[in-house]
């Protein structure tokens, strides 16, 4: 059943205090050197983002998460990977995937309130074909996504506060379902006209050229 796409969402989702625990874990490490960054995703994934911070949370705090995540209809193995704190800056987004590696991607959502005028909406094309829907990051929120549902997050506006997420990924796929994920998701990629090749008009096509040339080069193709 791993080709199957679902989405579902929770509310209420941590244990508010094990919230705080993280929270102050993270307010304790931000000079630590154990932080990565998003500049070695894959290129058409973080385009011209800026730096995202990840902190991988220690493995007292991801096992309870993970014993949260038994609970959803997501679960289907132990092989999970460990939860990640994950901070975007204003002028911070990812770009569409379908995070085509993994049974499924879970974010919670951390920010006490949020304002729509700041961007960092959870974006993704809907299951019942009524085209791109939006997620407000409310706080303690779940979102499970995974069978390969094409995704992405609308990028912080300049005043924005850091929108923080948990992010966890369930257990990898078979190299042949990712390949599957892979060529379906280069379908949709044709189908939404993000891939430059199938612009017809040449004048429209060297405009969106132009616009997809920034500081890392043309992020125009999809690839792994």
């Amino acid at each position: 059943m791993e080709n199957k796409k679902f989405l579902t969402s929770y509310d209420n989702f941590l244990d508010i205090g094990l919230i705080n625990q993280i929270e102050t874990y993270m307010a304790k490490a931000h000079r630590r050197p154990i932080w990565k960054t998003s500049h070695f995703w894959m290129e058409c994934v973080r385009r011209a983002t800026s730096p995202i911070a990840i902190l991988e949370l220690p493995l007292t705090f991801s096992t309870h998460i993970h014993e949260r995540l038994k609970k959803t209809s997501a679960w289907k193995a132990d092989q999970v990977n460990n939860s990640m704190y994950y901070l975007y800056s204003p002028g911070g987004y990812v770009a569409w995937h379908p995070d085509h590696t993994y049974e499924f991607a879970s974010m919670i959502f951390l920010n006490k309130a949020w304002n729509l005028d700041w961007g960092g909406l959870h974006l993704y094309e809907d299951l019942n074909g009524l085209g791109i829907r939006a997620e407000v990051p409310t706080f303690n929120k779940c979102i499970i996504n995974g069978g390969g549902i094409p995704h992405a997050v609308s990028a912080l506006t300049p005043d924005a506060p850091f929108r923080r997420v948990i992010v966890t990924f369930g257990a990898k796929v078979s190299p042949k379902e990712e390949e599957r994920r892979v060529q379906e998701f280069k379908k949709w990629r044709t189908k939404r006209n993000m891939d430059i090749k199938h612009i017809a008009d040449s004048d429209i096509r060297k405009l969106a050229m132009d616009a997809m040339k920034g500081p890392f080069g043309d992020t125009s193709s999809y690839s792994v």
